[in-house]
């Protein structure tokens, strides 16, 4: 019976996994610096001297990638100061890029509802000639980026051997070195993972001081 419960509980956590959102849409007051624009560096100098269009951006942001998920870093010289390779691994799932085309088309009929007409405006990117899935695909896949604050794992929490931090958020065979931050999260969460890393936090502060008491 125990082990009924466990396979109906295992089979309860993967629908809601199933169900949960693709995409989600967030709304900026400004041009956004994607790839193809320009840095972001230069964004924020031209912001700052007022030299960016009146202009918003609808994020259009993949929650659930089925792209891989562990990129590569290689060392590409024995020469010290030459920068590594970095191949982030995004956007090749092709089922990856079907969403991302079809949010697109949505955030494009989003601005075009009544409620923007207020405020829209001539489409700067991708731009009136990028209509077709193929041009779609070719903006997407020449200016997406990582959104801030979304990337996890890279320190994962765990028990099992791919884990970084055991469950008291030390780095494995440490006694002292904790992680405290989104990397320990093992997988994606959907949506924006701050109030996953305060809660994070909130329980490292109660381990170090529940710690210090026993001392």
């Amino acid at each position: 019976r125990q082990d009924n419960r466990q396979d109906n509980r295992r089979q309860e956590l993967h629908d809601r996994r199933d169900n949960r959102p693709d995409v989600m849409f967030s709304l900026q007051d400004a041009r956004f610096p994607f790839a193809c624009v320009g840095s972001y560096t230069n964004s924020v100098s031209d912001g700052q001297a007022g030299k960016l269009p009146d202009a918003f951006t609808i994020h259009t942001t993949l929650l659930q990638p089925k792209s891989s998920r562990k990129g590569r870093v290689e060392i590409c010289s024995s020469y010290p100061f030459l920068p590594p390779t970095v191949s982030h691994g995004y956007l090749s799932h092709e089922e990856d890029i079907k969403k991302m085309v079809q949010a697109i088309k949505l955030a494009r009929k989003i601005v075009q509802s009544k409620d923007f007409d207020s405020i829209r405006g001539k489409e700067l990117l991708p731009g009136p000639s990028v209509k077709s899935d193929k041009d779609i695909e070719l903006y997407i896949r020449r200016s997406a980026c990582h959104f801030f604050g979304t990337i996890v794992g890279t320190c994962k929490i765990g028990t099992d051997e791919d884990a970084v931090v055991d469950t008291s958020l030390r780095v494995r065979k440490t006694k002292n070195l904790r992680v405290v931050d989104a990397s320990v999260i093992p997988s994606l969460t959907t949506g924006f993972n701050h109030s996953t890393v305060a809660a994070i936090a909130e329980k490292a502060a109660d381990i170090i001081k529940e710690q210090c008491k026993l001392r």
